[in-house]
This record gives C-alpha cells, sequence and structure tokens, in this order.
C-alpha cells in the first residue's frame, strides 16, 4: 500500500530531482524519502524503454485539426 502522505511529499530539507520514463518524458518530482511511492503510481513498463506495442494506449494527434 502506498503511504500516502508520501504521495503529496512537499519534500521538506531534501534533495528533489526529475524521475523520467524510459521515453525521457518528465514524470514526477521526487525526493529519497518519496521516490517509491510516486513511481509505484505508474506502469513499471514505462520506466524502461518502451514502443507502442507496449503499452497499447492510443497516441493523441499532435493537432486538434486531425481529430475531426
Amino acid at each position: 500500500m502506498i503511504n500516502k502522505e508520501l504521495q503529496h511529499c512537499q519534500h521538506e530539507e531534501q534533495s528533489t530531482w526529475w524521475e523520467y520514463d524510459g521515453r525521457g518524458i518528465p514524470l514526477c518530482l521526487v525526493c529519497q524519502r518519496c521516490q517509491s511511492a510516486k513511481l509505484a503510481q505508474f506502469n513499471p513498463m514505462i520506466l524502461d524503454f518502451y514502443n507502442q506495442c507496449d503499452v497499447d494506449e492510443p497516441i493523441e494527434p499532435e493537432h486538434k485539426e486531425e481529430w475531426y
């Protein structure tokens, strides 16, 4: 179970860094205290390099005009 307090960590007096997914997309700001709890919210598959076949989710088009 994820500690709810760590999900909303304020990183008081802690060094922080950004955690990225396997494609270099920023996921969340973490400190040593909350890193595990925050990363547990994400599918572990995306923490390593992945492609569209791995996640089986649609990718939104870059321009809204393409939605019509």
